[in-house]
């Protein structure tokens, strides 16, 4: 019982720690600067110029606005480019290629903080942005072998009814949005955090490990491994790399095997990313199957090209 309450609290203060003071100031600034950009038709501009080229991968102007986000910003900051195409009442085959596209790209909350360990976080960004485009197209595809409907653009009849906010009035929406969003993910992140503990301080992964050797020595997969996939899994890619980097000194592991073992590391396809994009956006629901299968994809494609390189 002592060792779940003290999983518990703990989890409960690091997602507060992450929610609060990581996430929702991103979120924050983010949101407003997107309200804003919306409200003087900027975004609408920008995602008409981008249309021609991502068009071929299955991406509109928010869906490459969105990858933008991600590698340069944080895993969650494709939320508000989500957001706008579900509010926009995008195509589902545009809404699904983003979703496949964020899962398989790389965050940036998770690959700059790795340049500490002489790792080149560009490499990473780069390697995720091709991931990314992998997934977008075949998502792309999938929905419209299974839709009858063709290709709508992102820009509806009512678009140009828009109405233009003063930069006051976008900061006060992009607040309210970001603290919307931190409400829905920080149960998720406790949850996901208190796991991780528990399976950490009831000996569970140092039983498993000793069961499976075998097999894990087979793969060469060591103890290590095990415990960053299993934190990638259930508390994110942050989450991960904040183990690694506790790790570092300990395991001095060569900048070389951390980007080979990026690709599956860092990404929002895990517990907490999942949730968080669909409980901020509701509209990635219905294409939420798909874009996983594709990101899976895009993420082996990512993986194949570390290797080859």
């Amino acid at each position: 019982m002592t060792i779940l309450i003290n999983a518990v609290l703990d989890a409960g203060r690091s997602a507060v720690d992450i929610a609060v003071f990581t996430f929702l100031p991103l979120m924050i600034v983010t949101f407003s600067l997107m309200r804003y950009l919306e409200g003087i038709s900027t975004l609408r501009r920008i995602a008409g110029k981008a249309n021609p080229l991502f068009r071929l991968f299955g991406l509109d102007g928010f869906g490459a606005l969105a990858i933008i986000q991600l590698s340069l910003v944080s895993s969650a900051a494709p939320v508000s480019a989500l957001s706008l195409m579900a509010h926009k009442r995008t195509s589902e085959r545009f809404i699904a290629a983003a979703f496949a596209a964020v899962l398989a790209a790389a965050p940036a909350n998770a690959s700059f903080p790795l340049a500490s360990l002489g790792v080149d976080p560009g490499l990473i960004v780069v390697n995720g942005i091709c991931g990314a485009l992998v997934a977008s197209t075949l998502a792309c595809w999938m929905v419209g072998r299974r839709s009858v409907s063709g290709i709508c653009s992102c820009h509806r009849a009512d678009d140009h009814v828009a109405v233009r906010l003063d930069l006051l009035t976008a900061i006060n929406r992009g607040g309210a949005d970001a603290i919307r969003v931190i409400s829905a993910i920080l149960p998720v992140l406790v949850i996901s955090l208190a796991m991780v503990r528990l399976i950490q301080g009831t000996g569970a992964l140092s039983a498993f490990t000793s069961v499976a050797q075998p097999v894990l020595q087979l793969f060469g997969v060591s103890q290590q491994n095990v415990l960053f996939f299993l934190t990638k899994c259930l508390a994110g890619s942050s989450a991960a790399v904040a183990l690694l980097l506790d790790l570092h000194k300990e395991l001095s592991l060569a900048p070389e095997k951390i980007i080979d073992g990026s690709a599956l590391l860092l990404n929002p396809l895990d517990l907490p990313g999942l949730s968080i994009l669909i409980a901020s956006v509701p509209a990635l629901r219905p294409v939420a199957g798909i874009a996983v299968v594709s990101a899976l994809v895009g993420i082996v494609v990512r993986t194949a090209l570390l290797s080859w390189l």
